[in-house]
């Protein structure tokens, strides 16, 4: 498990290195990372991990910090459930993304391909080959993670950057860096690849006496 602290110290130097125009990280296994990466999305096709999310702000001071659990059968599905500090839980069926949040007592709902372009989904999904949407850079090795550098090519992404941890073909981190400068890095624990999953898993249930926004809502 990847420390919070060591996650800090990775992005100081990311930032410095990116301020001088000069992105270079010492590479153990020139080329692993990559073929972890591509192993991860062409070969697994489905997976459950336990995660922890922090949320920084542009000065790297933690705003928020979340756990909670991912359930992913390729291709176009996958259960995003956060338990605390607030339940919510995002749902793809292959076809549409349902964003459920039990306080309000609401879901909002897209179709994949409006939500997923530009993004790190595309990881997740499956949808298209990693160089469609982002460009590319390995970073090396670091505490035995392995690091991939993409830069979403669309210029309407929310997202700066995005840097992924392998470790073999396990997904052991990400870090998304946004426009206004926050960082939401998401480590992930217990992971297990292979797991069978019904297609009716992925089935999102509206609950009685919840809105529905969006696809099949108002």
């Amino acid at each position: 498990m990847i420390s919070i602290s060591n996650w800090r110290l990775i992005k100081a130097a990311r930032i410095a290195l990116c301020a001088a125009s000069c992105f270079v990280v010492p590479s153990v296994n020139a080329g692993e990372a990559l073929d972890q990466l591509n192993s991860f999305i062409q070969d697994i096709e489905t997976f459950e991990a336990n995660f922890e999310q922090t949320l920084y702000d542009a000065d790297s001071e933690p705003l928020q910090k979340s756990i909670g659990n991912i359930r992913l059968k390729r291709p176009g599905k996958f259960i995003w459930t956060y338990f605390s500090p607030e339940e919510q839980q995002i749902v793809a069926d292959g076809e549409r993304i349902w964003m459920y949040d039990k306080d309000l007592e609401q879901v909002t709902v897209n179709t994949i391909d409006d939500r997923i372009a530009g993004t790190p989904l595309v990881l997740l999904m499956r949808a298209a080959p990693l160089g469609d949407s982002f460009t590319i850079n390995e970073l090396g090795q670091s505490d035995g993670i392995n690091w991939v550098e993409l830069t979403p090519k669309a210029t309407s992404s929310d997202f700066e950057q995005v840097f992924i941890g392998m470790k073999g073909t396990d997904l052991a981190a990400m870090e998304l860096r946004d426009n206004f400068g926050q960082a939401t890095q998401i480590i992930f624990t217990e992971f297990q690849a292979g797991i069978e999953f019904s297609d009716s898993l992925f089935e999102f249930v509206v609950p009685d006496g919840v809105d529905v926004i969006g696809f099949d809502g108002q």
